[in-house]
C-alpha cells in the first residue's frame, strides 16, 4: 500500500488513497487495526471512486497522543480528515469500532455524510467477545512482542476461516498485532467504552438508543459467523436506524472486508453508486 503522513492538527496521521476523480468514500477500521484492514478495498475502488483509509487517531502509525482518548476525539478526527482533503459529503465505511465512529459522525454531522456503511460495527449491543472483556481488567497479552504463531492464533478469533485470507496479507496484520505500542493504546481505547461485562451503557446510548436520528441512507453489513461483535446486533441495528438496509454475509467472520473481498467491494460499489446518484 503506497502510504502517505499529513499534519492533521498538529497530528501525524498516516493514510493511503486511491482514485482522483468520483464521489468519495472513508474508511474507518476497528479497535487496535489499522489501515492494513481495507488492504483489498482502497485500490480495488479507486477506478470509480476516491477512497481514502487513514490510521484512526491513537492507532497503526498516526500519532498517539499522551492524554486519555475520549471517544468524541474519533468523531472530531473523522469530521477533520474529511476537511484536510476537503470533502464535503462522503460516503463513511466503517468496521466494528469503526463503525460505531461512523455512526456517531451521522448523527452529529449529517451534511457530511452521504451515505453509511456499517460493518460488524460496535454500538448495538452489549455483548461482545470474553477476552475483549477480559482485557479491560487484566492485560492477558504476554509481556514483551508476541510471537507471530501467537499473533496469527488471535486473528483466528477475528476470521471465521483464516485460510481464505491469503499469506501477504496475513503478514501485514500480524505486524500490526505484534507493534507494542499500539497493543497498550489500543487497552487504552478499549476501556473507554467497555468494561467486564462488555459495552459501558453510556456507549449504547449513544449509538444504539439514539441511532433513530439517522437519517442517511445505511447499509448494514455483517458476517454471520462474528465472534467477535454478534450478528444479533445486525439486527438491532436494522430495527433502529430507519430505512436501513442489512448484507449478512455466510461463512463469514469480523471483517467481511478481508475475508469476501470481491463480494465486498462490489456492495461497496453499488452503494455509493446509488447514494451520489443525481
Amino acid at each position: 500500500m503506497n502510504e502517505q503522513y499529513i499534519n492533521i492538527n498538529d497530528w501525524r496521521i498516516r493514510y493511503v488513497r486511491a482514485g482522483e476523480q468520483g464521489p468519495p468514500i472513508v474508511f474507518l477500521h476497528g479497535l487496535g487495526a489499522s489501515l492494513e484492514s481495507w488492504h483489498p478495498n482502497v485500490h480495488a475502488l479507486g477506478d470509480e471512486f476516491r477512497a481514502f483509509a487513514p490510521d484512526i487517531l491513537y492507532f497503526g502509525k498516526s500519532e498517539k497522543p499522551k492524554r486519555d482518548p475520549q471517544h468524541a476525539d474519533f468523531v472530531e478526527f473523522t469530521r477533520l480528515f474529511m476537511d484536510t482533503f476537503q470533502l464535503e459529503r462522503a460516503v463513511l465505511v466503517g468496521n466494528s469500532m469503526g463503525g460505531a465512529i461512523a455512526a456517531k459522525v451521522a448523527m452529529d454531522y449529517p451534511e457530511r455524510v452521504a451515505g453509511l456503511m456499517l460493518v460488524n460495527s460496535a454500538g448495538f449491543g452489549r455483548d461482545l467477545a470474553w477476552w475483549l472483556r477480559m482485557r479491560t481488567l487484566v492485560d492477558i497479552r504476554p509481556r514483551g512482542t508476541p510471537p507471530p504463531w501467537l499473533a496469527r492464533w488471535g486473528l483466528r478469533a477475528i476470521f471465521d476461516d483464516p485460510a481464505r485470507i491469503s499469506d501477504e496479507l496475513l503478514e501485514m496484520l500480524i505486524a500490526v498485532e505484534q507493534d507494542l505500542e499500539s497493543m497498550r493504546v489500543a487497552r487504552r481505547v478499549l476501556n473507554i467504552g467497555v468494561d467486564w461485562r462488555g459495552l459501558k451503557p453510556l456507549m449504547l446510548q449513544e449509538i444504539r438508543d439514539a441511532a433513530h436520528q439517522i437519517n442517511v441512507p445505511t447499509l448494514i453489513v455483517w458476517g454471520k459467523q462474528d465472534r467477535v461483535v454478534p450478528v444479533r446486533h445486525a439486527f438491532e441495528a436494522h430495527k433502529k436506524i430507519p430505512h436501513a438496509h442489512m448484507h449478512l454475509f455466510d461463512h463469514c467472520g469480523h471483517t467481511p472486508q478481508l475475508e469476501y473481498p470481491a463480494q465486498f467491494n462490489a456492495l461497496v460499489r453499488e452503494f455509493a453508486t446509488q447514494v451520489f446518484a443525481p
